[in-house]
């Protein structure tokens, strides 16, 4: 519901929701790492890095925490935390929605032959796993690859992608 809520852009009560999940499963990761992006597209960075460093004391083998972390940091132009962040997501080799959400974050703050390190990392890996394709079209999008970034759209489409 708190998802529903935020993409209605009602990030109050979505983030009211997520913290009554909270006191209900203080401890369940998949609530706790849907709830970031809530954080993260309701604009609140700092809230965002809180919330995900208390994600990743939690659960630190986690990729979301970590790629959501980056995302924030990049927003803010925190150079250095972003690629601390998206490399923690390197080294983990979580989800390759995850790796190629860091490749976008180091793309934003100028670190493109890293982001195209890891955004290839993803897509190697979105081989055999789902990827969602608009999450790359960001990357490439950041990348300045626009071309790319259409095909990624048209391929997100094509899946129906989530």
């Amino acid at each position: 519901y708190a998802d529903y809520l935020a993409t209605l852009g009602h990030f109050d009560e979505a983030l009211s929701r997520v913290q009554q999940a909270y006191v209900h499963d203080p401890l369940n990761i998949e609530s706790r790492n849907e709830a970031l992006w809530i954080y993260y597209f309701s604009g609140r960075m700092p809230e965002t890095i809180d919330q995900c460093q208390k994600t990743i004391e939690l659960e630190p083998g986690v990729g979301t925490p970590y790629s959501v972390l980056a995302m924030a940091h990049a927003q803010l132009g925190n150079r250095a935390e972003t690629i601390r962040a998206a490399e923690e997501v390197s080294r983990i080799r979580s989800s390759p929605s995850d790796l190629a959400t860091a490749a976008s974050s180091l793309a934003q703050v100028g670190e493109k032959a890293k982001a195209n390190q890891v955004l290839s990392q993803a897509l190697e890996l979105a081989k055999d796993r789902y990827i969602c394709r608009f999450i790359v079209a960001t990357a490439y999008t950041e990348l300045g690859e626009n071309e790319k970034a259409l095909e990624s759209l048209q391929q997100a489409f094509l899946q129906r992608s989530t």
